[in-house]
Parts: C-alpha cells; structure tokens; sequence
C-alpha cells in the first residue's frame, strides 16, 4: 500500500516668495547627508533600501496553485506522472513534485510558509538566489528521501524546499550581524526555525506521524544550511 507523504507542511509644488526661493542644487547639497541618492524625476532612495521588488516567490506560489487546480480541481490526465514515485522515479518528478499538493489544507499550510520565508530570502539573495534555493532544497529532499523512504511511497508537496527556505533565511542574514535590524530578523526567524527543526527530528525519532515526510523536511533544511 503505497502511502503519500504530505511535505507540510507628482510631488506637490510648495510656492515661496522671491526672497525664499531655494535653487535645486542647493537644495540637493542640504538633503545629501540625510539620502543616499536624488534623482532628477524627484525619486529619493532614503538610506540602503532596496530597489529590487519579489516577483519569484509569487512565481513559485502561482506554480503550486496551477498544479493543484489542474490536478485536484479539473482533473486532468497525466498530472499524476509529476509526482514522484519511489519505484520508478523520473529526474523531472524531484523538481515538478515539490510544485504538487494532495489537499487544500496542505496547499495552504506550505503557501503560507513560502510566501513568508520565500520573501525574506528573497530580500537577502534576489530573484534568481530563491529560485536557486528553491530547486536545490526541494531536489536535495527528494533525493534523500529516494534513498531512505520504502520503494512503495509517492513523495509531493513543496515542503521539503519550503524547509530549506527556513535555514536560509537565517543563515543568509548571519553576515550582518553588525545591524540591529538584522539581530533582530534572525532572533525572530531563527527561534521559528529551530523549534520547527527540533520538532521534525523528535517526531521522526519517534516513529513519525503516517503520511508526513519527515525525511524530506530534515534533508530541505540541512540542504538550505549547507547551502549558505
């Protein structure tokens, strides 16, 4: 009997009088301490914020619900030769299964964390360093799941990459620990991590829970902290 394992988880115009008129370049030689650039469209960057807007964690979300709506929704055929099958796995089913979902809880449960952990790494790496951890988590749990998990068991659900997300969060952040602000982002993260972590172990030592993958989210974290 073959068992699913469920990876859960216009600026205003100010009128002076001629007597206070202030030109631009003097203006701009009074604001250059305070803003790290002013750019002639009236643009101020204020300190080190970022220019760059998430669009891959979203991508990656959109994927998920894609699959799920195609597979448990409409139905289609061929959907379920993207899981992947312990028996006679295919190289492509340890990328497309990490996109593929049994419920709408497990969607949900695994979204939630992406959007939240995908979007920090994605602040820290950019685009292409959460994709790239994505891909390399979500595959690196499949792979040891292959090696360790019965030949009978069908793995699907983003979770395992999801894991990896967690530790690179906060592993990513650890450079800077000279900002407050970055202390602060990895004390919050970090205990959120490392109790979810110590959880997973304790459970999977303990037989585990039927059903969950427990293997996959041990292998996605330990992939994303080596990774960093």
């Amino acid at each position: 009997k073959a068992t699913i394992p469920c990876h859960y988880f216009p600026r205003p115009q100010n009128t002076l009088p001629s007597s206070a008129v202030i030109s631009r370049s003097t203006t701009k030689s009074l604001l250059s301490p305070l803003f790290s650039s002013y750019s002639a469209d009236n643009t101020i960057s204020v300190g080190k914020q970022r220019n760059h807007q998430a669009t891959a964690v979203y991508a990656l979300i959109l994927a998920s619900i894609v699959s799920f709506v195609i597979d448990n929704i409409l139905h289609l055929k061929g959907c379920s030769n993207l899981y992947l099958y312990h028996k006679n796995w295919k190289w492509w089913q340890l990328l497309t299964s990490t996109f593929c979902h049994g419920s709408r809880s497990h969607l949900s449960g695994n979204l939630f964390l992406l959007l939240l952990f995908g979007r920090s790494v994605e602040d820290e790496l950019g685009s292409l360093g959460l994709i790239f951890s994505y891909v390399f988590c979500g595959v690196a749990a499949n792979l040891i799941s292959l090696a360790w998990l019965p030949t009978n068991t069908i793995s699907i659900g983003a979770s395992g990459a999801v894991y990896g997300l967690f530790t690179v969060s906060v592993f990513s952040r650890l450079s800077d620990l000279l900002s407050w602000r970055k202390l602060i982002e990895v004390g919050v993260l970090g205990q959120f991590v490392v109790s979810r972590v110590l959880e997973e172990a304790t459970t999977a030592a303990t037989g585990g829970v039927a059903g969950i993958n427990h293997v996959a989210h041990l292998a996605g974290a330990s992939a994303g902290g080596a990774m960093v």
